[in-house]
């Protein structure tokens, strides 16, 4: 209880600089990212083949997953052929049935969908909220990565993307 309770501060404290949606840029990491597709198959970012991805991590519970949903499916409509490519990972205990409910009801059509049943991956990559999202370079490091909602319309949020393409 102790422990878990002092994680939460520490976490708090690592994460009072930066405001929610901010992409944070980090120094590149290589995490082991697997998630499921459809048929229960291990897939990762290489999978995507893309100069960059973003490993969006969502919910149909979600309230500002749902809400910025969209957007982030239109950012991956009008940036694809720049090379950038959305693996929506959801976190739905009640797996596929849920995601894809949730996924026609938003006009969702665009990013990769995948999912995480046991929340390793979550896990794995130290997300304490949802939505979040991480920023892989083509070599599968992580370089940035986004807490909470992103505004992916933002031009200034796209150029930062396309930036992080280049390094």
């Amino acid at each position: 209880m102790i422990r878990a309770a002092l994680a939460l501060v520490l976490i708090a404290v690592g994460l009072a600089h930066a405001a929610a949606g901010e992409l944070i840029v980090r120094k590149a990491e290589t995490p082991e990212i697997v998630w499921q597709d459809r048929d229960g198959k291990p897939r990762g970012p290489a999978d995507l083949k893309g100069e960059l991805t973003l490993v969006h991590l969502w919910a149909s519970w979600c309230g500002s997953c749902r809400t910025e949903f969209p957007s982030i499916d239109a950012m991956q409509d009008e940036m694809r052929g720049e090379g950038l490519r959305v693996a929506a990972v959801s976190l739905d205990r009640l797996g596929w049935p849920s995601i894809d409910r949730t996924t026609e009801s938003l006009g969702v059509r665009h990013v990769h969908l995948f999912h995480d049943l046991n929340r390793e991956l979550a896990r794995k990559l130290n997300v304490v909220g949802l939505p979040t999202t991480i920023v892989l370079d083509r070599d599968g490091r992580e370089v940035a990565r986004l807490i909470g909602a992103g505004e992916w319309g933002d031009p200034a949020l796209r150029d930062q993307l396309r930036a992080l393409m280049k390094r």
